[in-house]
């Protein structure tokens, strides 16, 4: 099992250099304390590389040299010794390591084996890493010697062809090649590669929550960095240790945003009341700006949109026509106003009058119509008035039409006999609420 933080008896604590080492209690060391693995010698303390340095009475070694250790067995719970090895069976195991001599230093103290078929080789844990072995933190805790080690397996239809590839998270080039210095992630299904280095303080980082950090996916990026030697610790994420990590989630905005605040007080736009003319009232889309009741005149029951909600509201609002016909028909112009009376196309529309319209097509068609629809406000009953008396298609339905340029949106075409004008005009006399956002009523045309 991965360290994780104990929380009862036999705490795991990082005294000071000054302080006395108490007896039975697992101590994690820093390098103040200046004292070296009894595995691999070492002082250095790296959680990346060796993990944590921990003394435990008069046994004192890296998380990883233990761990990795061939003979070494987990016999104890993680309560117990250091985290799970017993006293006797590590010293049992520096015993078994000092008779075995370092194929790189040439020292004594080799307790890591190649497990590679037919591989004698047997090295400390730092002379390991200097000459490129690999380290399986899962189920047996396997090692291999360079030579040996596990080499990914890419799936070269999947990459795409780029000179220069850039690691995902740093976004420092990294060689697009299955080097010990690059990895490459499956479940994206194109270039993403990664340095190793990177995956692993993601993995330190985010522990539990360890994921893909381009698709996010869990279960296949997590499976295969653990077999590429990726180390995950069991544990919180590194932001969540954090004291008053989300205190901002808690946070509310509290301040008027109104172009004039009215609030008398002396700090105007920050004062507030919980009830009342001066009581702060939030967006009701963002809620990331607020306004004082009194300041924006806002009722007890009303709702307040902000200046950048409300135009968002408002071009939500527009509406316009669709021609559920088939058929050969181009250039529609649609056009609402107040009134069923026609507006001569050689005058331009009253200002209340909200025009849509759009281009003619520059293909050319033997047979076409133009269609012009006129609308009413809620008024009286609607009626269909056509000039001249030929049938034309009726326009049927609405659809809501969302902000930007509404040119070329009527494309539909219908095709009429030869012996009828190609200069129709189509008028339609009915009642719209402009100001609602639901198309129901439109059926009804």
């Amino acid at each position: 099992m991965a360290p994780t933080t104990r929380r009862s008896n036999g705490v795991a604590r990082r005294p000071t250099a000054r302080q006395p080492i108490p007896k039975n209690v697992l101590v994690e060391l820093s390098t103040s304390h200046n004292k070296a693995c009894m595995f691999c010698g070492q002082k250095e303390i790296s959680e990346k590389l060796y993990g944590l340095l921990y003394q435990l009475n008069d046994v004192i070694c890296h998380y990883f040299c233990i761990l990795l250790s061939s003979r070494a067995s987990q016999n104890g719970t993680d309560r117990e010794g250091i985290w799970g090895f017993l006293l006797k069976d590590i010293k049992s195991e520096l015993t078994r390591g000092s008779k075995e001599t370092c194929v790189y230093c040439k020292k004594k103290g080799a307790t890591i084996s190649c497990c590679g078929v037919k591989c004698r080789k047997v090295f400390h844990l730092p002379c390991g890493i200097k000459n490129g072995s690999m380290h399986q933190y899962f189920q047996s805790f396997k090692s291999f010697c360079q030579q040996h080690r596990i080499t990914q397996a890419i799936d070269l239809k999947e990459l795409q062809t780029s000179a220069s590839v850039q690691c995902a998270i740093c976004k420092d080039d990294v060689i697009p090649s299955p080097l010990p210095t690059s990895i490459w992630a499956p479940c994206c299904k194109r270039n993403a590669w990664f340095h190793r280095g990177c995956i692993q303080d993601l993995a330190l980082s985010a522990g539990y929550f360890f994921k893909c950090p381009l698709c996010n996916n869990v279960d296949t990026f997590k499976s295969r960095m653990l077999t590429l030697g990726i180390y995950i610790p069991s544990r919180d994420a590194s932001w969540e240790t954090v004291p008053n990590a989300f205190a901002e989630l808690l946070e509310r905005h509290s301040a008027c945003n109104a172009p004039t605040c009215l609030c008398p007080h002396q700090n105007r736009r920050t004062h507030q009341h919980e009830s009342g003319s001066w009581e702060i009232i939030l967006c009701h889309t963002c809620g990331s700006n607020g306004t004082h009741r009194l300041c924006s005149s806002i009722k007890c029951d009303q709702r307040w949109l902000c200046t950048a909600c409300t135009v968002v509201a408002d071009n939500t609002k527009k509406k316009r026509l669709e021609l559920p016909i088939q058929g050969n028909c181009s250039a529609i112009s649609v056009m609402f106003e107040q009134g069923p009376n026609r507006i001569p196309r050689s005058r331009p529309p009253p200002d209340d009058t909200i025009l849509i319209s759009s281009d003619d097509s520059n293909d050319s068609h033997d047979s076409s119509i133009q269609c012009i629809a006129y609308i009413t406000p809620p008024g009286p009953q609607p009626q269909i008035i056509q000039t001249p008396q030929n049938r034309l298609p009726l326009v049927a339905t609405f659809s809501s039409m969302g902000p930007g340029s509404t040119r070329n949106r009527f494309n539909r075409r219908f095709s009429i006999s030869t012996n009828q004008s190609k200069s129709l005009t189509y008028i339609i006399s009915d009642s719209i609420d402009l100001t609602k956002d639901d198309d129901d009523g439109a059926n009804n045309t």
